[in-house]
């Protein structure tokens, strides 16, 4: 059997969407999937943005619109309406499996049940990945460059050498319930120590009956495990606003997402990585599908420009971790910095964020839980809405102030 130009390892969107673009640009492309079947288990809600899927080639069958988000604190309440939405939830599993048919019409191999073990590094380049089936069918997989799509474990990368282990995730619990009562225009965060402390907990519907009901702590900001305050809300759901009445769980997830931002190095001679194994997530919501999308895309684009000139060397590999910083290196960083304060956030320090929040502006907003609030955006909004330096914010002023300098702003309000 020809040998691959290119094994993705892992199955989710960012891997098939490399896997689609590299197979139309007339690559042969093996994707390594150890589970059974594409996005199933599910480990992610599916929270995103309407405008960024649309233009992403997700159809509208496969999200939910939401009307109202509403951010609930221990003692306030926040409510924005969208007209037309700007918030959904993705059918993930659908997703998932739309993005692997597009692969597979591209003429890419999905190898199912089959796991990737490890890169096969020869004088420090990736030269393959050794894998290995579920009916126990080890194999040597050889090819020009690999992609690391495994996800928070970024197994192929680490074990490569080009950087560290994650040590900070987003560790979260969800329930996919039958609600019948629940509001089906409404997404809702709730937040507090009581709630989920380093972390925060959401509810959201995907489709009719169905909602999904979440709790994700940050480790090792917090030790705590998210299933208990699941169980909690579930119960309680009433004390902030959910209507859970008849509500029934159907499936259980669970799900691990870096929360460290985008890794240092995620580039090395014949590998890159893309999607949460790149730390490309938004630090601020923790969702990652879109930008796994646009990654495993930009990851593709610079290695068929690699290839066509015979040189997969990190330096010539690395025009994708340039152009990626480049377009979303300042305002992912800035999330990161917020998520890193708001895990500290007292219950006294959510509160004056829902009041403060009252006076942004519903374009500000947009760019802030969008993850396109650049460091001069955020600082001008800081200058114009002054009430926004509460206690929580002010060491990210600092930080904006100093990174702003000479930075032009990556969005308009």
């Amino acid at each position: 059997m020809r040998q691959p130009d290119v094994v993705v390892a892992g199955g989710g969107p960012g891997g098939l969407a490399a896997a689609a673009a590299l197979a139309r640009a007339g690559l042969r492309v093996v994707v390594l999937e150890r589970q059974a079947e594409i996005g199933a288990p599910i480990r992610t809600s599916g929270g995103s943005y309407i405008g960024d899927l649309t233009a992403l080639g997700i159809p509208a069958s496969l999200f939910h619109p939401y009307r109202r988000a509403r951010f609930v604190t221990p003692h306030e309440e926040v409510v924005f309406a969208y007209d037309p939405p700007l918030l959904c939830l993705l059918d993930v599993r659908g997703t998932f499996q739309l993005l692997a048919e597009l692969a597979a019409a591209a003429g890419a191999e999905l190898r199912l049940g089959v796991s990737a073990l490890a890169p096969i590094v020869e004088d420090g380049r990736a030269v393959g990945v050794a894998s290995k089936s579920t009916v126990g069918r080890s194999e040597e997989l050889r090819c020009r460059v690999v992609v690391d799509a495994t996800g928070y474990r970024a197994a192929m990368l680490t074990q490569a050498g080009v950087g560290a282990p994650f040590r900070r995730f987003g560790v979260g619990a969800e329930y996919d319930l039958f609600a019948p009562h629940y509001d089906h225009d409404e997404t809702a965060i709730v937040v507090g120590h009581g709630v989920a402390p380093a972390g925060y907990a959401w509810a959201g519907p995907w489709r009719a009956g169905r909602v999904r009901l979440g709790v994700g702590i940050i480790h090792p900001d917090a030790r705590d495990d998210p299933r208990p305050y699941l169980d909690r809300l579930l119960a309680n759901g009433a004390a902030y606003g959910l209507n859970l009445a008849g509500a029934q769980p159907l499936e259980v997830h669970h799900g691990l997402i870096p929360a460290e931002g985008l890794r240092p190095r995620f580039v090395g001679d014949g590998i890159v990585a893309v999607g949460d194994a790149a730390g490309q997530a938004s630090p601020i919501l923790g969702e990652g599908i879109r930008w796994a999308l646009r990654g495993g895309r930009m990851a593709a684009e610079a290695i068929v420009e690699a290839m066509a000139g015979g040189d997969v060397s990190a330096a010539t590999l690395g025009r994708y971790e340039r152009r990626w910083r480049a377009h979303y290196g300042a305002s992912l960083r800035v999330g990161q910095w917020i998520n890193e304060e708001m895990a500290a956030w007292t219950d006294a320090q959510w509160d004056e964020a829902a009041r403060t929040l009252r006076r942004v502006r519903p374009r500000q907003l947009e760019h802030m839980l969008q993850g396109t609030a650049g460091p001069a955006l955020l600082l001008r909004m800081l200058v114009t809405n002054p009430a926004l330096l509460t206690t929580g914010a002010r060491t990210v002023a600092g930080r904006l102030r100093r990174a702003a300098l000479g930075t032009r702003p990556s969005a308009e309000c």
